[in-house]
């Protein structure tokens, strides 16, 4: 690098006349002398389109008329016409004849804050996008136009639900895992209670599994599981709820049944699946199960707790007189426990 040959006292007169300079350039900028800055080299309006331009979202400018006076590249892109400029936001966007109350330059241009929704749309492939509308306000806090940025969220919607998903369902089964299961049995407790309705919980478990377990292979008793919540799934009502609730024990939810019909069901489930043969193509064989049955109607039912307390009794009550039944335990019986 070559040296410096200015002495200190005049690299600092240096940096005083650099000082002068700018200071006169700012009071020319400050007075309004844009010939006298550097403010007149640059076209302001292709300065903002060349800014917002390299930007993915959907950036767009109404006025009080609700009219696009500035886009940017990727919101003229996804315009269905070629000129984006000059539209109602209301025809584009919301494909309307007037401005719609849920339209977010009409929300900032009613309260003169910001405003943010997700919404997705139907008239671009149900994609869902973050809108955030801004007000901008002239020197007297009138707010003239609206800045409007519109991100597209779909794949990140789709990435939560599907975390979502795995959060509450069981891996190998594809039902409801347990937890999730007990927090509708909760829900659904609740609604029948204060809409006086039925509410039937079966619940059923593999007799001997850990017997098949070690006599076929986890592959079989993999595969068991598996095709016995097909099973189970088919053979329910539409608006009924399966799980996976143990690791062999299963439970189904009958909102609006009582325990006379919930008893027919469970015996329909037994004799389907106590009837198959599940057969892998390397293995054959037929199971039997031992259900339990209780409906929200007994006796000292105080909540949801109670309510899985009298169905699990249910199902041991069946294990113990031998398994390959079915026991509806009825609010005598729930006494006598």
């Amino acid at each position: 690098m070559d040296s410096c040959d200015k002495s200190r006292e005049e690299l600092a007169g240096d940096v005083a006349e650099l000082r002068r300079r700018i200071a006169q350039l700012e009071q020319a900028a400050g007075a309004g002398k844009r010939e006298n800055g550097l403010d007149r080299h640059l076209d302001h309006f292709r300065l903002w389109q060349e800014t917002f331009d390299v930007v993915d979202d959907m950036i767009y400018i109404v006025d009080r008329e609700f009219t696009i006076v500035r886009a940017n590249k990727a919101a003229c892109d996804s315009a269905a016409s070629p000129e984006l400029l000059g539209k109602k936001c209301f025809q584009y966007f919301h494909n309307l004849t007037n401005p719609a109350n849920h339209c977010p330059a009409c929300k900032v241009f009613h309260s003169g804050k910001p405003f943010h929704v997700e919404r997705q749309d139907p008239a671009r492939q149900n994609r869902w996008f973050a809108i955030s509308a801004y007000p901008i306000q002239d020197s007297h806090g009138f707010v003239w136009q609206c800045l409007v940025i519109c991100r597209d969220i779909t794949d990140c919607k789709n990435m939560l639900s599907k975390l979502n998903e795995l959060a509450i369902k069981d891996d190998l089964t594809g039902l409801i895992n347990r937890r999730h299961f007990i927090e509708v049995l909760a829900r659904e407790f609740r609604l029948a209670a204060r809409r006086g309705s039925g509410l039937v919980f079966i619940i059923f478990t593999i007799d001997k599994f850990k017997e098949i377990n070690s006599s076929c292979g986890r592959k079989f008793g993999d595969f068991l599981l598996k095709e016995i919540s097909d099973i189970l799934v088919n053979h329910v009502r539409n608006t009924d709820i399966c799980g996976r609730i143990g690791a062999d024990e299963f439970g189904v939810l009958l909102p609006d049944a009582d325990a006379v019909e919930g008893k027919i069901i469970a015996g329909n489930i037994h004799s389907q699946l106590c009837q198959f043969v599940f057969d892998d193509g390397e293995i054959g064989r037929q199971i039997s199960i031992s259900v339990g049955v209780a409906a929200n109607n007994a006796l000292n039912l105080q909540n949801h707790e109670d309510f899985f307390s009298l169905a699990d009794r249910a199902m041991h009550e069946a294990k113990t007189q031998g398994g390959n039944r079915v026991v509806l335990l009825l609010e005598s019986d729930a006494d006598a426990a």
